[in-house]
């Protein structure tokens, strides 16, 4: 069975603060216009919604969203951890290192922290106080897990509005102080998945010429 992690793009959905939203405007409407179909017009800022952090996001020696290979976008060792957070709380490496035999075999880690239940019922909070992956976990992930590809979780950003350590943690995920570099899937929905066993991930971004990142449609096979 297939089932999305990733939200539908919404213009009512919040992004970093400051940073702008989808807006969507009808161009052409059947019955209206004297033309026989309906099309539409989207802007489309790429940081909002489910996205897809390229290391030129934070790394201007790095690829972008379409330099990446291909192992970059599928999945075949995956691994969910639960590691629940409330608002403000980050991510640490004590957490990882119970894990750290496990994510060593991963190509893709997942982290549930239950906070993507506040994107509907607080929209501001899951904006404005959001969990976040410490520097310092960002830094010991790059370095342990040579195999690890990228990092998704359900909360807004690889930082958060809370601190100030949302630069230097997007800098050490994404290869700026290092050679290697770990990719990041932001705002994911992974309540969805449950406690099914995954088999495989895609995840596919638009593919926009000059992008550092983008949205991305991310797409779990799952057992029945």
């Amino acid at each position: 069975m297939n089932i999305f992690l990733s939200y539908p793009l919404d213009p009512k959905d919040l992004a970093w603060p400051g940073e702008p939203t989808v807006k969507v405007r009808q161009a052409t409407q059947i019955g209206v216009d004297a033309l026989p179909f309906n099309s539409f017009m989207s802007e489309l800022p790429n940081h909002c919604g489910t996205h897809y952090d390229a290391p030129k996001h934070f790394n201007p020696d790095g690829p972008s969203i379409n330099e990446l290979p291909m192992e970059y976008f599928v999945f075949k060792n995956v691994l969910l951890l639960d590691i629940p957070k409330k608002a403000c709380e980050g991510v640490t490496v004590e957490e990882l290192k119970a894990y750290e035999e496990e994510i060593k075999k991963a190509d893709l880690l997942l982290i549930r922290t239950g906070f993507d239940k506040v994107r509907k019922t607080s929209p501001e909070t899951y904006q404005m106080e959001g969990p976040f992956l410490t520097p310092e976990t960002c830094l010991y992930m790059v370095n342990t897990f040579k195999d690890l590809k990228t990092v998704g979780f359900d909360f807004l950003a690889i930082g958060s509005p809370c601190n100030d350590l949302a630069a230097p943690a997007h800098q050490n995920l994404l290869g700026f102080n290092t050679e290697k570099f770990i990719t990041a899937i932001e705002d994911m929905h992974l309540e969805v998945l449950g406690d099914k066993k995954i088999n495989s991930i895609t995840a596919a971004p638009l593919r926009i010429v000059g992008l550092d990142s983008s949205q991305v449609s991310v797409i779990a096979d799952i057992e029945d």
